[in-house]
Parts: C-alpha cells; sequence; structure tokens
C-alpha cells in the first residue's frame, strides 16, 4: 500500500469537508422545516346562545311592571328579593330559600312610558357563581292588557341550557300570570333536584379534571379525609364547622376520551349522611367553555327520599358545602384565588 493509497474509512482533510451548516438544527428547522411543523390549531371556540318567551297578560302594563319590579310582589311568583331591585347598578339576591339563589346586577331600568313601553334589564348568576347571563324583560301594551317578553342571553353555556332554561322560562311566565289574575301565590315546590352548581374553570376539560381528581386534590377543594375516584370507592368528606359529614360513594367514573358521544369524563355518585335514611344520587361532569376554558357542575337529585322534616335544613348544607368546594376547585385551576368560605378550619 503506498502513501497515496487512502484506507478505508479515513476522515478527508478538513478543507474537502462538505458545507454542515444547514444540518444546525436550529437552521436545518429555518430551512427545511419538520413535517407538520405548524400545525392549525383553534383559537376560538365560542358560542352564543338565546332563549326568548311571551305572554299576553290581560293587566295594564303599570301593573306587571309592579308585579315585576316590587320586591313585595316578587316572592309571590318568584323568589324572595334581598336587596335594591330596580336600582340601576345595584346588586340583589333572588333567594329560592331551599340553598339556590341568583346573584342580580341591574343595568338598566325604564318604566312604562305614554306607550305602554317598558324594560327591565340585569344579568344573574346561578348560585352566584355560576356564568353571567343577561336578562331581559320588555313589557308592550296591548289592546287586552300587556304583551311581556322575557329573554334571556348566554355565551358559551351548559350543554342542557337551552332545555334547562328554555323549558323553565315559559312556567316563570304562567306564575307570574297567574299571581297577576288571582292572587295566588307560586313558590318554588320542593324539588327532587339540587343543588345544581356549575362554575367556570380557567383550563381545557381535560387538563381541569385531570388536575381535580387527583387524591391530593380532592383534598383540598372536597374536604376528602379518605378514599379517591376510583370507580367502587368510598370518600369521607368534611364539610365544616358543624355541619359534620357526608360519605360520597362513585358508582361510577368515566376517564376522557372512554365514553361516546362526546367522550368527556364524568363521575356518577350517592351521598350518605347520618340523618338520612336513604342515598342521594348525583353526577359531576364538565364540559368546555370557550378556548381554553371549562364548566364544572355537580348535580343532586332523589331529594323525594329524604323525610320532609328534614329536607329544606338538609338541602342548606348540602348547597353550601357544594357551592364553596367549586369555589376551592376554581382555585386550583383559576388564575385569580378567591375566598370560599369565611373560615378555612377544615
Amino acid at each position: 500500500m503506498t502513501a497515496e493509497t487512502e484506507s478505508p474509512g479515513a476522515v478527508p482533510p478538513a478543507d474537502t469537508w462538505p458545507d454542515f451548516a444547514d444540518l444546525e438544527p436550529a437552521r436545518a428547522r429555518q430551512v427545511f422545516p419538520t413535517y407538520n411543523s405548524a400545525p392549525a390549531r383553534s383559537i376560538v371556540q365560542d358560542r352564543w346562545e338565546r332563549i326568548v318567551a311571551r305572554i299576553e297578560i290581560p293587566e295594564p302594563p303599570d301593573r306587571v311592571w309592579e308585579a315585576l319590579t316590587t320586591p313585595e310582589a316578587l316572592p309571590h311568583w318568584l323568589g324572595v328579593c334581598r336587596g335594591p331591585l330596580a336600582v340601576k347598578g345595584a346588586d340583589y339576591v333572588l333567594d329560592f330559600e331551599d340553598g339556590e339563589f341568583f346573584q342580580c346586577r341591574t343595568e338598566e331600568v325604564r318604566p312604562p312610558d305614554g306607550s305602554g313601553h317598558a324594560l327591565f334589564r340585569h344579568l344573574w348568576r346561578w348560585a352566584g357563581v355560576g356564568p353571567a347571563t343577561r336578562v331581559y324583560w320588555e313589557l308592550a301594551a296591548t289592546d287586552g292588557g300587556t304583551q311581556l317578553t322575557a329573554t334571556e342571553e348566554a355565551l358559551n353555556s351548559p350543554s342542557d341550557w337551552r332545555s334547562w332554561n328554555g323549558n323553565g322560562w315559559p312556567g316563570i311566565l304562567d306564575q307570574l300570570a297567574s299571581y297577576l289574575r288571582t292572587g295566588t301565590t307560586w313558590r318554588w315546590p320542593w324539588r327532587r333536584m339540587g343543588p345544581y352548581v356549575q362554575i367556570e374553570l380557567a383550563a381545557a376539560p381535560y387538563d381541569a379534571w385531570d388536575a381535580l381528581t387527583r387524591p391530593e386534590a380532592l383534598r383540598y377543594w372536597l374536604q376528602r379525609r379518605y378514599g379517591d375516584f376510583t370507580t367502587g370507592s368510598k370518600l369521607t368528606l368534611m364539610m365544616g364547622d358543624a355541619s359534620g359529614m357526608v360519605e360520597m360513594n362513585v358508582h361510577r367514573h368515566v376517564e376522557p376520551n372512554q365514553e361516546f358521544p362526546s367522550y368527556l369524563p364524568w363521575l356518577e355518585f350517592g351521598l350518605r349522611r347520618a340523618s338520612w335514611p336513604v342515598e342521594l344520587g348525583g353526577k359531576l361532569y364538565i364540559e368546555p367553555a370557550g378556548m381554553d376554558r371549562s364548566l364544572f357542575q355537580i348535580f343532586v337529585d332523589n331529594w323525594e327520599n329524604i323525610p320532609a322534616a328534614v329536607q329544606r335544613e338538609e338541602r342548606l348544607i348540602i348547597a353550601a358545602f357544594f357551592r364553596d368546594s367549586m369555589v376551592r376547585a376554581q382555585n386550583l385551576v383559576g388564575p385569580i384565588p378567591t375566598s370560599s368560605h369565611p373560615h378555612g378550619w377544615s
């Protein structure tokens, strides 16, 4: 073998090397992007919804307006009013006295004018922590009395909003009309459902569910002492102060991407208390509420099986507990912590 003969695998002289600058990672990504290096992404996932209900009431606009905007009249057909009602910019509460209520803020007040037109507009939140929606009460004089139109508008509302609220508005207007016609007092009867609490979270549904269902997270927002969200598990929850404990039995936990059609996660559970002869049913679930936001919800039913003598007191306790729990859940995934309860002793 001569000196001129190159051995296999020998390194060529440096001045004969090719230019490898384009293979440096950052440079290569710039001049030769990876496959799908700039994938499409969602930037908006909003939906706006509106519900409109209407009724003809054989009463003059002034009388309908009085029933709609007078705190003394509201308890007869809707709920107990706590705070200034028809005052622009003022906050008040429509209380159903079973642990559930609307927090409201008046935006516009236009009493009946010479033509019989009037407008009362406000915002409200279910249980004071749910998403805000806007409500319009519009009055127009007719030959036989008053046409009353109720409109509610929402952005990224719950999936059952149109069925739940849409079916509810005609009943509310009927209660008002019956009160005006006969003086009948219509109050919310004891319902087999409730409390129903919803709260917005600053995270996508899967991320929020993953963060909230970990055992260490349950210890904080649900105040659990023992147990987890595994199907068949039993959790002991401390409700704070002198309210005692409640036992949550996990009947079924559906994880993300498991069940058609939504593939969203949910939890079916039962609740038991020492003063209850039977178990209440319930569901915990989550759904999208716009881009990178979600709506976390809890629902309890089967109250007809609890003795009437303790129903109201127990509903108040359970409603307050789950409302505070939802706020603590929001603190875990939201950017702005808020107070969930005056005491954190638990």
